[in-house]
């Protein structure tokens, strides 16, 4: 499949709808803008979509489901990555199926300019042939491109917890004054310090350990 029969559009910041190829489009251009779609809600509805802030890029942006709202907590503390968006982009094209067309849920720029794009899915879905033959064309557009794909099916639920715990130093302006550059200023102490030496009990424990080990 060539880049060439992919087509894309994406919304910039003032909500102006851009249409261009898959092969010339920027994901730095994307990231900027505005969601090509808002989920919609409706009572009796299975998923549940929201607003989440992403301290990333700071701004907040809107999720279709709690999966996809897990890979952005995943995300937003990722050190590699430096811009976050959701519903970037309509592409459609054809394949040997016929038309096809898909907006993806996430959309990353990693610091080293590559680019993931993310679809979230319950992985009992995952068995589904049409789900398989739809996800397979957009991760074969990706590789096209040189980006990553990645279907996302869940997270380790205690990493995500305890980020969501952590979640409060995302916001400077929450914490107390002074807490940040204190917390710094130990940090920086701890790093600095020379590591203690041990007692003269842990090292005969330690010896005593060593010749029970060789015997």
């Amino acid at each position: 499949m060539s880049g060439r029969e992919v087509f894309l559009r994406h919304c910039t910041v003032a909500g102006d709808e851009v249409a261009t190829t898959w092969e010339e489009a920027c994901a730095d251009l994307i990231i900027e803008g505005l969601p090509i779609r808002v989920p919609p809600t409706y009572r009796g509805q299975r998923s549940y979509p929201g607003l989440f802030w992403a301290a990333t890029n700071d701004r907040t942006l809107v999720y279709e489901s709690l999966l996809e709202l897990d890979r952005l907590w995943l995300a937003d503390h990722d050190p590699s990555v430096e811009g976050i968006c959701t519903q970037p982009f309509l592409v459609t094209g054809c394949n040997s199926d016929g038309l096809r067309a898909h907006v993806p849920g996430l959309l990353f720029v990693h610091s080293d300019r590559t680019v993931t794009l993310v679809d979230a899915k319950p992985a009992t879905f995952l068995e589904n042939p049409r789900v398989r033959a739809h996800f397979g064309w957009t991760r074969a557009s990706c590789r096209d491109k040189g980006s990553r794909y990645e279907i996302f099916s869940g997270g380790n639920p205690t990493v995500l917890r305890n980020l969501k715990l952590l979640a409060v130093g995302r916001r400077p302006g929450r914490l107390p004054d002074g807490c940040l550059a204190e917390a710094r200023c130990v940090s920086g102490k701890i790093r600095s310090a020379p590591s203690p030496r041990p007692s003269a009990d842990e090292v005969h424990a330690a010896a005593l350990m060593h010749r029970r080990a060789q015997a």
